[in-house]
This record gives C-alpha cells, structure tokens and sequence, in this order.
C-alpha cells in the first residue's frame, strides 16, 4: 500500500490495508480522496465500502484517536493497559512495558517512570519471577494513572512564540532558550 500511495505523504498515511488521508479543508480533501482512490483504481484493487469512513472529523488509527491537530490514544487500547494485571514474572513485565511503551510519546519521562520495571528485568535469567519492589509498584500505577487522565496532543500553531526547555535530570535544572 505505501508504495502504491509513493509520494502522497502530503495528506496521505497507509498501514498495511489501512489508508487515512488528511486535510485543511473540505475541497482539499475531496481532491485528496480523488487521487487516493484514482490510484487504487489503477492498481485494479477494490475497496469495501462498509470498512470505509469518508469526511471523518475524528478517526481511529492505529490505536489512537487523530483529529484536527490532535491525537489521543484509543479508549479500548488503555483499558487494556489499566486492566493489566500486577506483573509477576519477567514476561508480564515486558509485556506490560510493551504495552503502555505504545504510548509512551503521551507520557512525560516514561523511562524514567519506567526505569524501576526495567531494572527487574535485569540479571541472567530471562523468564521467571521478579521481586516486585514497592519502587516498581508505584511505576506501574503511575504509568497506568498517566494514561487515565486522558493525555492528548496537539499540533503546534506556528503562528505563536515557541518557548523551549531543556531538562538535566541529575540535577532537576530547567533552562530557557
């Protein structure tokens, strides 16, 4: 698909069978869904119209809700995080780890959150149990709580000031560019 779709990454993001295409405006994007499906025409594929969802202000995509100069992650997807279980085992760790890791771009320091989880998974052994510290306990809630406040995130609007920080850890400084 994403070869079939070459050059149209203007408005335009395949993933396997999905496509979603983005636009400004209406008329762009009838123009954008033109082309799209021009393409498929000529590429002799076909479409099956109940698995469509044309001029969708929101769409799911890949485990995340994207609109407008926004993207949340799905509803269903962090249920399935907050539903998981306190791990026991190096495996559920990881699995766990996997999962919120998937949003992690929502999350602000995930690895430093994170960091006491994937110290359990040190040492030789690559399955087994772990000892669960309270330091690991309290990374796992704190991972799930993130993803209950319904993080969301937006485009910039380059029409405003930027303010960058930069952030040393070791010494928790803030500078201001």
């Amino acid at each position: 698909m994403a070869e079939l779709l070459n050059r149209l990454e203007d408005f335009v993001v395949p993933y396997l069978d999905d496509i979603a295409i983005f636009s400004d405006t209406w008329e762009s994007h009838i123009k954008h869904m033109e082309t799209v499906l021009q393409r498929i025409k000529r590429a002799k594929l076909t479409i099956k119209p109940s698995k469509c969802k044309f001029a969708q202000q929101n769409v799911k995509f890949l485990g995340h809700i994207v609109g407008q100069g926004f993207l949340t992650p799905s509803e269903i997807k962090v249920q399935a995080v907050l539903e998981f279980p306190t791990p026991r085992t190096k495996t559920q760790i990881r699995a766990f780890l996997g999962l919120a890791g998937y949003y992690q771009k929502y999350i602000n320091l995930f690895s430093v959150i994170a960091a006491p989880l994937t110290d359990a998974l040190k040492g030789r052994a690559k399955k087994g149990e772990i000892t669960w510290t309270t330091k690991c306990e309290n990374a796992f809630r704190e991972l799930k709580g993130k993803l209950i406040d319904k993080p969301v995130l937006y485009a910039p609007n380059f029409e405003r000031e930027f303010i960058l920080f930069k952030r040393t850890l070791q010494t928790q400084v803030w500078e201001q560019f």
